[in-house]
């Protein structure tokens, strides 16, 4: 599977409806998207604990209202004037076409869990679709004790050296489903992840040669900023 990471945002602002939209028209597979939990319990989609960086104002998110984060426009290369809002989970679940993905990246601690699952639910989403990913162990850990029909990845900074066998130790006290990795040196750490009955995940991966590879290593999916170009040169 091709992932567009944080949607198609060469020109849109990123985690953004229309950066999302666009990916379908890239032949993506999926999304990805950053979300966090806001004051008043919205999940809403941003990768930072703050809008400095993607708007003009600066809200801290756990400490803002949802019509507070609303209020704002994302502003990026002067798309401020389309007045592109910060959009919740269920907003970006409810333009998503059947039989497409959505990796979920939890970006805040295990307090989004029940509020994640209670979206899940109320959505039209089959939990096939939707892949719950982060570097929190306990978010895992606790989403997978809740609700062990959405398939979870644990996240991992690769690192030469790594001891692969405690990897998979953590992956199965957390009942995770797999690794999400941006390993693009090591076949040994996709090898075991996968013999040890795992999944194995790749981001951000925006190179052909290198996503080729990890595909030929068992990658069951590619996360990248260029979805189109990696699809139309692996066709």
């Amino acid at each position: 599977m091709i992932i567009a990471h944080r949607g198609v945002s060469f020109d849109l602002p990123e985690n953004s409806l229309p950066a999302f939209n666009i990916s379908w028209n890239h032949a993506a597979d999926g999304i990805e998207g950053d979300f966090h939990l806001t004051k008043d319990g919205a999940i809403v989609c941003i990768h930072d604990e703050d809008t400095g960086r993607v708007c003009k104002q600066n809200l801290i998110v756990r400490d803002s209202t949802l019509k507070e984060l609303k209020a704002l426009d994302l502003d990026y290369k002067g798309t401020e004037y389309l007045q592109i809002k910060i959009p919740t989970l269920a907003e970006v679940l409810e333009i998503l076409p059947d039989g497409k993905k959505i990796f979920i990246e939890v970006k805040c601690g295990s307090e989004i869990v029940k509020p994640l699952l209670g979206e899940l639910s109320r959505s039209k989403l089959n939990s096939n679709d939707a892949v719950i990913i982060s570097f929190d162990e306990e978010v895992i850990k606790e989403f997978k004790l809740i609700a062990p029909n959405y398939r979870a990845l644990l996240l991992y900074s690769y690192e030469a050296g790594c001891n692969i066998n405690n990897l998979i130790d953590v992956m199965r006290n957390i009942k995770a489903d797999g690794l999400g990795t941006d390993n693009e040196l090591s076949k040994t750490l996709v090898e075991q992840t996968i013999n040890a009955g795992f999944e194995y995940h790749s981001w951000t991966i925006d190179s052909i040669h290198v996503a080729q590879k990890l595909i030929n290593w068992g990658s069951s999916s590619i996360t990248t900023n260029k979805p189109g170009h990696l699809i139309q040169q692996l066709s």
